[in-house]
């Protein structure tokens, strides 16, 4: 953290724990999140809690100077929300939608199925159990992790999340938040048997769409209620639950990486989805350990695009040699560039974009099919034919045939061709318009890169 951050953004919080909602300790708690969503409704102006039942729950008509608030059981001995006339189960998650492939649990052994999930395996060997007990093989890993958060759940007494009511307004509304991709349809209707004794049909919403109705009162003339609304977007925007409007400050402190990481990959899915609008032939996103990866359409092409979150910045490059995806994963991928470069007649590049550096690093595993970790870079040029061609000796070197060192691990090489947006130019204004813009011409000069690569044993 720099004090030129204080002075540039003085609207945007360099240390993260300056957010009221935000704990000391962490703040990766549904609970902490929920009760931002309710204390900035009790202590704004009634207004802005007609406004979210009208804009986010749907409600109209309910205008109400008395409505009241609680987190978990309601306190309220003298409140039963049966007796309301308008009752509703909102459920928010980051998808807004219920899991498509878990079934009701009424008729599922959850002994079982909390035996399943309780086991010391890994989280594969899970997913396999629980769609065998489950009858449901397309379940996938977020479907799992939600069928996980409603069990603990249940276990504590099925009790909502939040409330919002009014007995002289006859509203009641049941807030299940998850900050997980989806919600589960069996715990939505569950409340509604418990506290409402029937059936109610649930309303779902995103946890953008609530970031963006709290954004349209930050300037509110009530300062109270300016300053609550500001604080729980930009609480909801650290906790990358809605979608990415801008990097800050502290989104670049080594301390939070891990805390940044599920804003990061929100930039990421907004700059995949950027590409593949522009044409840029990218396959699916995947997440990795200190960003995401781009496939290629063409599985031919080896590696992929990588995006980064660094102490430094964010960095976008064309990497071979620890992909997962595509015809040529990891060393195999370094494997048949070095063949298509063996191949080529003349340049490997004809003309380097501009502002590109071109990178090899010495990677290391474990064992022969682990994930390989960069030990040290060994090659840093800025790129040009010349010096890719240096770069592609160097990683001759660095990716020997017979893969296992002295050390009884296995050692392969990498090829990164790529840039380094800095910190505070993709900080920016905060609007994150300006990062994404040049993180999607960065992607599409490390594409040329990788086509100049493939090609190059035909052009000759």
């Amino acid at each position: 953290m720099k004090l030129e951050d204080v002075a540039r953004h003085p609207h945007l919080y360099p240390e993260r724990h300056l957010n009221v909602f935000v704990p000391f300790g962490t703040h990766d708690l549904d609970h902490n999140v929920t009760r931002a969503l309710i204390s900035t409704l009790r202590w704004s102006r009634p207004e802005l809690t007609q406004a979210f039942l009208t804009e986010v729950v749907g409600l109209e008509g309910q205008d109400a100077d008395d409505y009241c608030f609680d987190l978990g059981a309601c306190d309220y001995s003298d409140f039963d929300p049966a007796d309301c006339s308008r009752r509703v189960v909102l459920g928010i998650s980051g998808s807004g939608r219920c899991t498509p492939h878990l079934p009701s649990l009424d008729d599922v052994n959850l002994d079982v199925i909390q035996a399943a999930l309780g086991r010391p395996v890994d989280v594969q060997t899970k997913l396999h159990d629980v769609r065998r007990l489950l009858a449901q093989p397309e379940l996938d890993y977020e479907e799992l992790a939600t069928l996980a958060h409603t069990l603990d759940e249940l276990a504590d007494g099925s009790l909502p999340d939040g409330w919002i009511f009014s007995s002289s307004a006859s509203t009641c509304v049941l807030i299940e938040a998850k900050l997980l991709h989806y919600l589960d349809a069996y715990q939505l209707e569950r409340y509604a048997e418990v506290y409402y004794g029937g059936r109610e049909t649930p309303v779902h919403c995103t946890w953008d769409q609530v970031a963006s109705f709290f954004a349209r009162w930050r300037d509110d003339d009530d300062p109270r209620t300016a300053f609550l609304c500001g604080q729980a977007c930009d609480y909801l925007d650290l906790l990358g639950l809605n979608q990415f409007r801008g990097f800050r400050p502290y989104d670049f402190d080594p301390d939070a990486a891990h805390e940044a990481r599920t804003k990061f990959l929100r930039f990421a899915e907004a700059l995949h989805t950027a590409c593949r609008d522009a044409g840029m032939p990218l396959a699916e996103l995947g997440a990795s350990s200190i960003g995401a990866r781009f496939g290629f359409a063409d599985a031919g092409t080896p590696g992929e695009i990588a995006v980064d979150l660094l102490a430094t910045g964010v960095r976008i490059a064309y990497r071979v040699g620890d992909a997962r995806q595509g015809r040529f994963p990891g060393r195999q991928g370094v494997d048949e560039v070095l063949r298509l470069a063996g191949e080529a007649e003349g340049a490997l590049l004809e003309a380097a974009p501009e502002g590109l550096t071109v990178r090899v690093e010495r990677l290391h595993s474990e064992t022969a099919e682990g994930a390989p970790v960069v030990d040290r870079e060994t090659f840093r040029d800025a790129l040009s034919p010349e010096s890719l061609t240096f770069a592609l000796e160097e990683l001759k070197l660095q990716h020997p045939e017979d893969a296992r060192d002295v050390s009884g691990g296995y050692r392969s090489g990498a090829l990164s061709v790529g840039l380094l947006i800095p910190r505070r130019e993709a900080v920016g204004d905060g609007s994150g318009e300006a990062v994404l813009a040049r993180a999607q011409q960065a992607v599409g000069d490390a594409l040329s890169v990788a086509r100049a690569l493939t090609a190059a044993a035909t052009v000759g």
